[in-house]
């Protein structure tokens, strides 16, 4: 079978493609173009989006990995908690090398796993804080990062998880798509001129609503998936992530987001 298939789904009817750009609708620039897999955990991405990190990286996409948290609430063992932290993110950097992403290419951002809802919006930073340009919080750590990568598509967590943190990463994000489109915090960089396309990954649970692009890989680039989780060796319950992985099948799915601008006249038939 082919490496990659991929298959979109339109109007109930489905159109099937062997190469990533045209999928994409970008045949011919596919390579020159700049992905962004947003990472709540370090692990999320690899599970959501194992298959895809590798199809981007194959056609040559300049992908890059953002983690947004510093693993300290992953730790499986007491003699692993002090350490946990950096445990964690050379076991990153590790899995995501097996994905084909060089380690200049993941970004870790440390805030406090399990804690994200303390740094929502942002505010100036006290002493000892993360900082960029004196503020801190998610949503200029996340406008910052646009308008330094400038990246054409994102791909970010559903907010379907019931994982606090990825609820948060992704309406965080978002927010933060709005601010870096705009003239607000210059010194975060300049605005961005069109705001990246929005894609959708399951992680722990369903969508919210019916994902819309589904991958299917030959045999050795799932395996790749699952050697890219083996990596996280710390996490006590990876040996039963990998085998649901497994039963899974080489498949992932993908969900285009729209960005849901209100507009009153859509309203107006309900009154008459």
């Amino acid at each position: 079978m082919d490496k990659f298939r991929f298959t979109r789904l339109s109007h109930n009817k489905t159109e099937r493609y062997h190469a990533l750009g045209r999928i994409m609708g970008n045949p011919e620039g596919i390579s020159s173009e700049t992905w962004l897999f947003v990472s709540p955990h370090d692990d999320d991405v690899c599970m959501g989006a194992g298959l895809w990190l590798q199809a981007a990286a194959q056609a040559g996409v300049n992908a890059r990995v953002l983690i947004v948290t510093d693993g300290r609430m992953g730790y499986c063992s007491l003699d692993q908690r002090e350490q946990i932290i950096q445990i964690r993110q050379n076991e990153a950097l590790t899995s995501y090398e097996i994905l084909g992403i060089a380690r200049s290419d993941v970004i870790f951002l440390a805030y406090p796993d399990g804690h994200l809802h303390a740094h929502q919006g942002r505010r100036k930073a006290d002493d000892n804080e993360l900082e960029i340009n004196g503020y801190t919080g998610l949503q200029n750590s996340f406008t910052y990062l646009l308008r330094e990568i400038r990246p054409q598509r994102v791909l970010l967590p559903a907010p379907s998880d019931l994982h606090p943190d990825h609820q948060i990463t992704h309406s965080e994000f978002m927010m933060s798509i709005f601010h870096a489109s705009g003239a607000i915090w210059p010194e975060l960089g300049q605005p961005i001129e069109q705001p990246p396309l929005v894609y959708e990954m399951a992680i722990y649970c369903d969508f919210t609503l019916p994902p819309n692009l589904e991958l299917r890989t030959d045999q050795t680039t799932f395996e790749k998936k699952l050697q890219s989780l083996a990596a996280f060796q710390s996490q006590g319950q990876i040996e039963e992530m990998m085998e649901q992985t497994r039963q899974s099948g080489p498949y992932e799915y993908l969900r285009e987001f729209a960005f849901p601008h209100y507009a009153p006249n859509r309203y107006r038939n309900l009154f008459g």
